[in-house]
């Protein structure tokens, strides 16, 4: 966000540069006395930094209720500044906090270690970080989005369109296993490397997850691609 030249005058200019000064990693540049009083115990940088604070805070308690799996196999500390790196790197541009962790995955992957290593060479529990802020992100998708419930599934033609709530997924590990054990309150050991094939979906507003096959789930794809599945 561009910082606004000078002091405000209007109170348009004031309320802009309210929001810059709480949304701006860096904060408001030049002195806060000119906009803000202070109190009897609070400077007004202090006064500020009360909003900056809770604004940051509502922010990563999403994250955290958006990733429990992820959180649960980082730690809530290690998952805090992941997430908190995240957030200073791509702030909120959206009028929902359901867009808040969308480009969380493409963040993880561009910031991981290993990234300038062939994939035959990566380390496999960054992959497991990766993939499992994947399925979270879809499952949320999925348990948020548009569903079935109240309507016909849609047709084109002579074979049922998929529904907008379907997603697939390749992972490297059964993270939905994981995810479901810790959104129940259990202790979950991390999960077991080896390659799953997923398929989410919901059903009367519960989210539905079924393990595929290689070949459905590449049939799978290529029907939400847009292409025609082959016909026996």
């Amino acid at each position: 966000m561009a910082s606004p030249a000078g002091p405000p005058v209007t109170l348009a200019d004031t309320q802009r540069w309210l929001q810059h000064a709480i949304l701006d990693p860096a904060g408001p540049p030049g002195t806060v006395d000119e906009v803000l009083t202070r109190s009897r115990e609070l400077s007004s940088r202090q006064r500020l930094d009360v909003y900056r604070r809770g604004y940051r805070l509502r922010l990563l308690e999403v994250m955290r209720g958006l990733h429990p799996g992820l959180r649960a196999l980082l730690g809530p500390e290690l998952f805090d500044d992941f997430a908190l790196d995240y957030l200073e790197a791509c702030p909120s541009r959206s009028y929902t906090l359901f867009q808040l962790d969308a480009r969380f995955v493409d963040h993880l992957r561009a910031h991981r270690p290993d990234r300038n290593l062939p994939s035959g060479r990566r380390e496999g529990w960054v992959d497991l970080i990766v993939d499992l802020a994947r399925y979270e992100r879809a499952f949320a998708e999925v348990y948020d989005g548009p569903g079935t419930e109240g309507g016909p599934s849609p047709h084109s033609g002579p074979a049922p369109a998929p529904a907008a709530c379907l997603r697939v997924l390749r992972v490297c590990a059964p993270v939905h296993t994981y995810h479901a054990t810790v959104r129940r309150g259990l202790p979950a050991e991390p999960p077991a490397p080896g390659p799953v094939h997923l398929a989410l979906s919901r059903r009367d507003y519960v989210v539905k997850v079924t393990e595929l096959e290689p070949d459905g789930y590449r049939l799978l794809s290529a029907r939400l691609a847009g292409d025609r599945a082959p016909r026996s």
